[in-house]
């Protein structure tokens, strides 16, 4: 994986996503609300498509 799962700054293309069918993953995590304590949990989970395809659709209202 790249970066060792270290995760990355990144920007997603939304047109790119779209057209491609193929879904950013999305790495979660959580901490305790007290400092001090280990990560409490974690996971990853993939963004529906309609989240995309409802951005690119914005994007083009706005910016078109």
């Amino acid at each position: 994986p790249y970066l060792d799962f270290r995760g990355v700054p990144v920007g997603i293309d939304i047109r790119k996503v779209v057209e491609t069918g193929i879904l950013p993953i999305v790495n979660t995590g959580m901490a305790h609300k007290d400092g001090g304590h280990p990560m409490i949990g974690g996971g990853r989970a993939d963004a529906p498509m309609e989240c995309f395809k409802g951005a690119v659709v914005a994007f083009a209202k706005k910016y078109a």
